[in-house]
């Protein structure tokens, strides 16, 4: 039996076959598009969370507003300044907040918070109407209740 040479230089027919491959070619490299499904979902979870915290942001704005506004009328120290200020803020919530007619009368106010208080309306509502002698003071605490209990009534 005669041996066969595998090494090119010895053997022809190998060097002929050898001549006739082609050169390894790299494959592309993969494009950075379209993106991997992993890549789809982290995106979408991050785009999901960012809309969420904007439009939860966004819902507590007001709300902040009023009560950064509160605190300062409470700050405030003329008392007629701190009522008459303090029942345009509660008018502003009812209206813009709860959807309340814009010509709420002064006694449909009243009945508005005692609703929401569940409670007969606080002699310090009105107020400003009153004359300077006969105006009492205002219960902050009640004030914060109220505007607590419309907060949660906006969110229905």
């Amino acid at each position: 039996m005669a041996s066969v040479s595998l090494m090119p230089d010895e053997n022809p027919a190998l060097q002929e076959l050898l001549g006739q491959l082609a050169s390894n070619v790299l494959p592309a490299e993969p494009s950075a598009w379209p993106l991997a499904p992993g890549y789809w979902l982290v995106l979408v979870v991050v785009l999901s969370a960012t809309a969420g915290l904007f439009y939860w942001w966004r819902l507590g704005r007001d709300w902040r507003r009023v009560s950064r506004q509160r605190k300062s009328i409470q700050a405030h120290s003329d008392p007629l300044q701190q009522s008459l200020q303090l029942h345009q803020l509660l008018r502003w919530v009812l209206i813009n907040k709860l959807g309340a007619d814009k010509g709420l009368t002064d006694t449909g106010f009243a009945e508005r918070v005692a609703a929401s208080l569940a409670t007969p309306p606080p002699v310090w509502l009105n107020a400003h109407y009153r004359a300077l002698s006969e105006r009492p003071g205002i219960d902050w605490a009640e004030v914060k209740r109220l505007l607590k209990s419309w907060r949660k009534e906006a969110k229905r």
